[in-house]
């Protein structure tokens, strides 16, 4: 096998850094050709990566991180066709949950491209002011962009407890937001809480925000939450880390392949700030090659 490992040592915290190294010692007398890329910069890393990938020929990308840095190599994924397999590393994971690499120990995962061919995924395209930038779990705007850009700025607190003081911080002085939304030509006017646009299932550190999205049936799954008070919010919320917010009379799904969303608030995509809306999302024509639990 001839592998490229990527490591984000800056992830969770450092703990990229930390699994990184087990990584590298587990691999040091692998018979396998094994590259490293290990960089303390988002810049750095994507240039030697992109300088890697188009170098040699890989059977696939060991990312070795959390789900910005897997964001962000998702061009490179998709650009040079190779597999991702997801050592998780981050704060939230949602990623390697959806993979199933989650909880697995490392010497496990790395035996996975030997044991199983690679299995194919989904990837949404979102555009805006004239990008298009990939994501494979969830894109939110309102109050969960809200919510993701302050648990984004917590730098001693980690996993889900960022994400649930950052409700706690917000909750309060958020105000439903007037959303345009169309769904496969179908448009709608909603006041609304939020809404998502699902491919995978979780975010914000396994809450099963839509726990029945799958990342291989071909459409997203499109959440909205209607104006509520704040304490109809906060009484909503402890519902969203078992999937049992989903039958609430205020929260509405829809599915559908294209999908336009216009207000006056932002968007997130795999817990990283994507821009200010309007966006657009489609269903990439291309798929990601994974390895999955």
């Amino acid at each position: 096998m001839k592998a490229l490992v990527a490591i984000n040592p800056k992830s969770g915290g450092g703990k990229g850094e930390v699994v990184g190294a087990k990584a590298r010692r587990l691999l040091a007398d692998s018979t396998d050709q094994i590259s490293f890329v290990e960089a303390h910069t988002r810049e750095s890393s994507l240039h030697e990566v992109r300088h890697a990938l188009k170098s040699e020929k890989f059977e696939v990308l060991i990312a070795v991180g959390g789900d910005g840095f897997i964001h962000d190599l998702l061009p490179l994924l998709l650009e040079f066709e190779v597999p991702l397999l997801v050592i998780p590393a981050g704060t939230g994971n949602d990623i390697a949950r959806s993979l199933g690499t989650f909880g697995m120990k490392i010497p496990e995962i790395l035996e996975m491209p030997a044991k199983q061919a690679p299995a194919e995924i989904d990837v949404g395209l979102i555009s805006h002011h004239g990008e298009e930038v990939p994501f494979v779990q969830i894109l939110s705007t309102g109050f969960d962009a809200v919510v993701n850009e302050r648990a984004n700025n917590f730098k001693v607190i980690k996993g889900k407890n960022k994400y649930v003081l950052a409700v706690l911080e917000k909750v309060w002085k958020f105000k439903a937001i007037d959303f345009s939304l169309e769904i496969d030509g179908v448009k709608q006017q909603r006041r609304a809480m939020l809404i998502c646009v699902a491919n995978g299932a979780s975010y914000g550190a396994g809450m099963k925000i839509v726990p029945f999205a799958k990342d291989d049936d071909g459409v997203f799954d499109v959440m909205v939450v209607d104006q509520v008070s704040p304490l109809r919010l906060l009484m909503v919320f402890p519902r969203v880390f078992f999937g049992r917010h989903i039958n609430h009379p205020k929260v509405h799904f829809f599915t559908g392949t294209d999908i336009k969303i216009s207000a006056k608030t932002e968007a997130f995509a795999d817990g990283e700030r994507i821009s200010k809306l309007p966006v657009h999302i489609k269903v990439s024509p291309s798929n990601l090659q994974v390895f999955r639990a």
